[in-house]
């Protein structure tokens, strides 16, 4: 048993949409600086889970779901502001806002004012040349490293991606996953993000939650649960193991 102290923790957690059943009696801990992955085909639940656990979700659950060991509907939204934060999977701005608007906004939220913070958010994600840029003159790639910006400068304690590598091209996908290496590491930042590229598993999570069909997951360390067989059950496809020239262990479709 981990002595880290536990941020999340869901107690047979149940999701449902309309004839399917996502999520089914999910037992799962999070502890402080642990970085999850959550994998899983289209349509396994991966949003509709991260959504939940963050408090903004419509859908109705079953079972519970604690942060720091209190009921999530116990918090009002100013505290959940502070206890964690969401970079959606497609990110929405304002015509006319700014990116660092967008940035300063989310600080606003838990009563920060902080405007060099936002800077250092805005470099960490490689857009600080954009700042005063319009959220409808950026690209798809830019307006997902401004979203992630405002993750960071909102100074959470936990931050929840969903697939915050999507638009990225893939220089970018390593800065972002070392930036989120370093800020677990450095602020004990704990990370939980949905993931498509199953290349970039072992670049940079220490733990994974593969969503497979009729609502069952398997959870655990990188090393324990991710090999090409489980991730052929959570996916539907075969899948290989590689290793690069400077060791990291890589997935591909076979």
């Amino acid at each position: 048993m981990s002595d880290l102290p536990m941020i999340l923790e869901t107690k047979s957690l149940r999701l449902e949409v309309p004839s399917k059943v996502l999520i089914d009696r999910l037992d799962w801990v999070v502890r402080e600086g642990e970085r999850w992955c959550l994998i899983g085909r289209n349509g396994a639940g991966k949003s509709s889970l991260l959504k939940a656990i963050t408090g903004i979700s419509d859908l109705k659950y079953q079972g519970s779901i604690q942060w720091m060991g209190k009921d999530l509907s116990s918090y009002s939204l100013e505290e959940l502001a502070s206890v964690r934060s969401y970079a959606e999977q497609t990110p929405v701005g304002g015509v006319g806002l700014r990116a660092i608007d967008l940035v300063m906004a989310t600080q606003w939220s838990v009563g920060l004012s902080n405007a060099q913070m936002a800077i250092d958010a805005l470099k960490a994600c490689d857009v600080a040349h954009l700042s005063l840029s319009q959220w409808q003159h950026l690209s798809g790639g830019e307006r997902q490293r401004v979203a992630l910006a405002a993750c960071f400068a909102q100074n959470a304690r936990v931050l929840i991606l969903d697939e915050p590598t999507s638009h990225l091209d893939v220089g970018h996908q390593i800065t972002l996953l070392q930036s989120l290496i370093k800020r677990s590491q450095s602020c004990h930042q704990t990370i939980v993000a949905s993931l498509h590229d199953i290349g970039l598993i072992h670049r940079g999570f220490t733990h994974a939650l593969l969503l497979l069909e009729n609502g069952q997951c398997l959870q655990g360390a990188i090393d324990e649960i991710v090999n090409p067989q489980n991730l052929e059950l959570a996916l539907g496809h075969p899948i290989l193991e590689a290793q690069t020239s400077t060791g990291v262990k890589v997935y591909v479709p076979a």
